[in-house]
């Protein structure tokens, strides 16, 4: 569905979290606020592709996940996200996890503030509710 990943990486701990509002939403956590740095990418669906017939054939009416460097992207694919005051955790469909080159279950430690916590839960809550309803996951703590 997405870009084949070329290996296996993600950092144990997250240092950086940030947001985009303008176009298309998006939440980024990261490894340090360095750009050249480990960072994943939950990117809001537009309304329009919820409509849009070439967005629904090709799988793309739901949120987006993309892993840089390299930007391996994958559309959905997130079965479980919790967010605690010290851990993101996700599990991943086996076809999202080889698509972004991560395991299928990945637990990073958060190392950020109480604003910047807040700020993952909303984002990740706002991104997670757009698209098809059969890609949100079925378990989303924050």
């Amino acid at each position: 569905m997405g870009n084949t990943a070329q290996q296996e990486f993600a950092p144990s701990t997250l240092g950086n979290v940030g947001e985009d509002d303008d176009g298309i939403y998006v939440i980024a956590v990261g490894e340090t606020d360095d750009p050249e740095s480990w960072s994943l990418a939950f990117m809001e669906c537009p309304e329009e592709d919820m409509e849009d017939q070439q967005e629904l054939d090709l799988g793309w009416d739901t949120y987006c996940l993309v892993v840089d460097p390299g930007q391996a992207t994958h559309y959905g694919g997130v079965i479980e996200c919790e967010v605690t005051e010290t851990h993101l955790r996700l599990k991943l469909t086996p076809e999202a996890a080889h698509d972004l080159g991560m395991s299928a279950d990945v637990n990073f430690a958060l190392e950020f503030a109480p604003d910047q916590l807040r700020m993952l839960k909303d984002g990740l809550t706002r991104v997670f509710a757009s698209g098809r309803a059969n890609a949100r996951p079925t378990l989303l703590h924050s």
